[in-house]
């Protein structure tokens, strides 16, 4: 694959991450209540961080991984991402705290794993979230993704040490079924 999968959804543009986008990464990302909950994120924030965040992010070798900027009304907003593609699918994501539980995570995740599962057809995709993470363990679970088990993680933003973790895991199958109920709930 060399041509960037952008995906559009009825509010949010998902694209390739750009040099660009650095001082608006450095802006989200200089919040701890975002960056404690993501593995490879320090705080504080600098530039230097969103320079390795863009090396390591920007479209390179689409068939090991995919890595997207969420706009929202033409202004990133947050990150979706999905890496090791050959081997586990795992898929990660993060947002602007000020766009919390706005459904614009779900919108945005919603699309990138229509692509993944039904486009690229993916057998299956990993995720997890920090336990005290509630708000990424119920996305996960309203996409589909099924608990599979607990683990340990670490976190650049937190105290060094390991974090207990929960794992998920969703198929094509459960990804449709998760959609349909949506509909059917949205219907009534």
């Amino acid at each position: 694959m060399t041509t960037f999968p952008r995906l559009k959804t009825a509010s949010l543009t998902l694209r390739e991450w750009r040099e660009t986008d650095a001082p608006r990464i450095v802006e989200l990302l200089q919040n701890q209540n975002v960056t404690r909950m993501l593995a490879s994120a320090p705080y504080p924030y600098t530039k230097a961080d969103a320079e390795v965040f863009l090396q390591r992010f920007m479209p390179r070798d689409l068939g090991h991984g995919v890595n997207w900027a969420v706009e929202l009304q033409g202004e990133v907003v947050g990150g979706v991402g999905a890496g090791h593609l050959s081997r586990k699918p795992e898929l990660a994501f993060w947002l602007a705290e000020e766009h919390w539980k706005k459904g614009i995570m779900y919108e945005a995740v919603s699309e990138v794993l229509r692509y993944l599962l039904l486009e690229r057809e993916l057998p299956s995709i990993f995720a997890d979230a920090f336990s005290d993470n509630a708000g990424s363990q119920a996305l996960i679970r309203k996409l589909g993704f099924v608990h599979t088990g607990q683990h340990e993680g670490r976190s650049r933003a937190r105290l060094a040490g390991n974090y207990p973790t929960e794992e998920f895991l969703i198929s094509p199958l459960d990804f449709i079924s998760a959609q349909q109920s949506r509909a059917q709930e949205a219907a009534q």
